[in-house]
């Protein structure tokens, strides 16, 4: 049995999700597990599958996100120096209000774009593990293991994660 410092590490802090009992568990990324070529948990055929399944970019209406996010702020930005250019006063009221909201709106969408596609990912990188029926948390592969009668999850018996397989009863 693997221990948790078996487990592979990953070069960045490791997502975190739920499980289906609620609890928090972070989950391999199939790939990067398949870029480092680290097949010591998941065969590598079966990660090349998974990874190009996942694959690394991000959903179009996200990208679209992030670019509105940019535009916006530039387009402030190049508002604020015209704004500036007519005016050869110095600092006036109207620029000491919009340049912290400016910065402000642009670093709180930044943020929850951030936060959204980290969200998304982790949601996606866990159904197509357990399509394949692969432990998100630790990669053991939960074919042939029972399901709990109580809530109907397959619990993985080697890190205790509990998933919702698909083609179960809930």
């Amino acid at each position: 049995m693997k221990t948790s410092s078996q487990r592979p590490r990953s070069s960045t802090r490791p997502a975190r999700t739920r499980d289906a009992r609620g609890r928090p568990a972070s989950f391999l990324d199939p790939y990067e597990l398949n870029l480092l070529r680290r097949y010591e948990v998941i065969p590598a055929e079966t990660l090349q599958f998974i990874a190009d399944k996942v694959s690394f970019g991000l959903p179009k209406w996200q990208r679209r996100g992030y670019l509105a996010c940019v535009f916006t702020f530039l387009a402030c930005v190049v508002f604020l120096v015209i704004w500036k250019l007519i005016r050869q006063s110095g600092i006036d009221a109207m620029e000491r209000v919009l340049w912290p909201i400016n910065i402000a709106v642009f670093g709180l969408g930044a943020v929850q774009f951030w936060r959204s596609g980290r969200r998304a990912r982790a949601k996606r990188i866990c159904a197509v593990m357990l399509a394949h029926r692969r432990c998100p948390h630790c990669g053991y592969d939960l074919r042939l293991l029972p399901t709990d009668p109580a809530d109907g999850a397959t619990v993985c018996p080697e890190c205790g994660c509990a998933w919702q397989l698909e083609g179960q009863a809930k």
